[in-house]
């Protein structure tokens, strides 16, 4: 439910430093500063890392350019391309034994791969990172381990593990209240509303509730507008698992209106979805009808965007290939495949969806 969010929750490059020269310092606050640009304007990114690229001069900062443009590339949907430099800078950290910047290579590994859907070599590469967190127990790793932990949880989540989620939610929420990071309260918010939908999952909508009123008070403090939004939605949810769904329905359509004009297609598909159920149980014919009908409408223009993004992420890595991936052309048309199977299993998805509910309406 919150894609766009979890964009926010990457991987922070560690800037630890100890006895560095002047320039050396300096080139390593640039590359980071390169990293957090990715995430609003990746080409930019790009165009400043290329610049630095010749004056990098020892392993650590090789490695930390690596995932500063491994960034670039996922936040522009090539994860195929940003997985080929995580692994390029895991191998560079592995060689100069950087135990900070495996740990920062493999969560960034694995986060790759549970954007590519491949969940068993995600855990696999989060795994090393733990191991090897719990073994250093460094404070400078909070934020990184904090982040290693959501992504765990959520491919616990994803595989209907919702309790094992819920401990790994719990876990990455206590590591980003000690990190002193300035994206740390976005991601704590994110993180809780991850927790809630567990602890609907689980029968206790009550538990979830109140999670859900924590974030809507803290959003609502700090003027976070999309997670305020994000989680007027989870309330309802936590209402509606606790049969109030007249009250979950006025939650939804307060927050219909306020995002209306914003014309955000995922989160009025949630809330469309969300209605049209509850009308359903209530036996309002009429209103079901009406909101299953926008749910159809908005169900149709996801499926027309989610084909533009294949189309265009197809250019773009055609695009890159020609460009910088002569050498790597098996590993490039691997991953297309893997995309091309997962954004087709998910219009599959939408269309059976479709179905189901006009067979409702017959």
């Amino acid at each position: 439910m919150v894609k766009k969010l979890l964009f926010i929750l990457f991987w922070i490059i560690s800037t630890v430093v100890f006895g560095q020269s002047e320039s050396r310092v300096q080139l390593e606050q640039e590359i980071t500063a390169a990293d957090r640009m990715a995430f609003a304007n990746p080409d930019s990114a790009l165009i400043t890392l290329k610049k630095l690229e010749p004056k990098l001069d020892d392993d650590r900062l090789k490695s930390k350019f690596l995932l500063a443009k491994g960034s670039a590339y996922s936040v522009k949907h090539l994860s195929s391309d940003a997985l080929r430099l995580g692994l390029a800078a895991l191998n560079n950290s592995e060689k100069s034994k950087d135990s900070l910047m495996m740990i920062n290579s493999l969560g960034f590994i694995g986060n790759q791969y549970y954007i590519l859907k491949l969940n068993k070599k995600a855990i696999n590469y989060l795994n090393r990172a733990e191991t090897l967190i719990d073994y250093l127990n460094d404070n400078s790793l909070q934020q990184v381990t904090a982040n290693i932990y959501f992504v765990k949880a959520l491919i616990y989540k994803d595989n209907l593990d919702p309790e094992f989620a819920i401990r790994y939610f719990d876990k990455a929420i206590n590591q980003y209240n000690k990190s002193k990071d300035k994206s740390s309260l976005l991601n704590i918010n994110i993180t809780k509303m991850q927790k809630g939908y567990c602890l609907i999952e689980i029968g206790k909508s009550k538990e979830a509730e109140i999670v859900f009123s924590d974030v809507i008070r803290e959003s609502e403090r700090n003027k976070i507008a999309e997670v305020y939004s994000y989680a007027r939605i989870g309330l309802a949810a936590s209402l509606e698992g606790q049969k109030d769904f007249i009250k979950a329905n006025h939650i939804l359509l307060e927050t219909e209106k306020q995002i209306g004009k914003s014309q955000n297609i995922e989160m009025l598909t949630e809330i469309y979805d969300a209605l049209s159920q509850n009308y359903l149980v209530q036996n309002n014919e009429e209103r079901y009808f009406f909101y299953n009908q926008k749910l159809e409408k908005n169900l149709l223009k996801n499926e027309e965007i989610e084909k533009k993004s294949f189309s265009d992420l197809l250019d773009k890595n055609v695009e890159l290939q020609n460009l910088e991936l002569k050498n790597n052309q098996r590993l490039f048309y691997f991953f297309v495949i893997l995309i091309f199977l997962f954004t087709f299993g998910s219009l599959f998805y939408i269309k059976k969806r479709i179905n189901q509910l006009k067979s409702v309406k017959a």
